[in-house]
């Protein structure tokens, strides 16, 4: 499967925020990359990345309600001015072992102020303790929660960064196998979209991601998958048959190792007639959105995000 430009690839130019990328860069190097390269034990791995995530601050104008769904607990948050019928269900990253207990809190409210949408942030079972289909079907439930609330399927849009992204499109792939309804969109940031890491960036691109070192992802994966393969469809949804998934926006950063998942994903929607667009941000690394607020790029990314969902509607 080939990583080529085609026409739903779309190419987006920095802003001229130089001096803030290069020192998020720097700090993203010497304490994320740095630390989970030595792949430290889970537990340390998942409080010293909690700590790194409280610095996205939840903006006061959204009100979190915490509640059990399906015996895990779920954050739904809502911004002031909250579109009524519109609403995400963000299923976090962290290579399937990292980002629950709260930690994509301050991220996640980020998301609600930015999209004016009510987000539903699930604290979904985590790698190694929970193998697949864990995640899954805790993603499901809180989507059958939504359903059981009120919100139409096409009114749901399925949000995830990296490991969260390939969540989410495993999701999408399980909706369509029980033929319950499909929500509206997908919007997928980095994804991790093949366990295998044969993409061609996995290695050209492992020194220029400030973000995540590939030995971390081959480290984690196997916990996740279990006694699966690898290439799984429901593991790597880039093997899946993806025709009849939603219109989907997929963005990336140039110089980051899962650059080659978001490209041949794309490719394969296309492949599969599903309506999709892909944005590769120059200059930027894997799941830069996440420094929204503090990097003009992150902020206009969001930003898209939103015109994507308001589209849609």
């Amino acid at each position: 499967m080939t990583e080529g430009t085609n026409h739903h690839i779309l190419h987006i130019n920095p802003t001229n925020a130089r001096a803030r990328r290069k020192l998020c860069k720097g700090i993203l190097r010497t304490t994320m990359k740095r630390v989970l390269a030595r792949n430290p034990p889970v537990r340390f791995q998942r409080a010293w990345t909690k700590a790194i995530l409280k610095s996205v601050a939840k903006p006061s104008s959204v009100t979190i309600d915490t509640r059990q769904i399906g015996g895990r607990t779920v954050h739904v948050l809502t911004p002031t001015g909250a579109d009524d019928a519109g609403r995400i269900l963000f299923l976090h990253g962290g290579a399937y072992v990292l980002g629950g207990d709260g930690a994509y809190l301050g991220y996640a409210a980020q998301m609600a102020r930015a999209t004016r949408r009510v987000v539903w942030l699930p604290d979904y079972r985590l790698a190694p303790e929970h193998a697949y289909p864990a995640a899954v079907d805790d993603a499901l439930a809180s989507y059958d929660a939504m359903i059981a609330e009120g919100t139409r399927a096409e009114n749901i849009c399925l949000l995830g960064d990296s490991a969260g992204g390939g969540l989410c499109a495993s999701t999408a792939l399980a909706l369509k196998a029980r033929s319950g309804g499909m929500t509206g969109a997908l919007v997928l940031m980095s994804p991790w979209t093949d366990l295998t890491m044969s993409g061609q960036s996995v290695e050209r691109l492992a020194r220029r991601d400030p973000m995540i070192d590939p030995a971390w992802g081959r480290a984690s994966r196997f916990g996740y998958a279990g006694e699966r393969p690898l290439d799984d469809p429901m593991l790597s949804p880039l093997f899946a048959q993806l025709g009849g998934l939603p219109r989907t926006l997929i963005q990336v950063g140039s110089e980051e190792v899962l650059l080659s998942d978001s490209l041949r994903f794309a490719n394969a929607l296309q492949a599969a007639q599903v309506s999709v667009s892909c944005e590769v941000y120059d200059d930027l690394w894997h799941d830069f959105q996440m420094q929204i607020g503090l990097l003009p790029d992150a902020t206009r990314a969001v930003d898209r995000i939103r015109r994507f969902l308001d589209r849609a509607a």
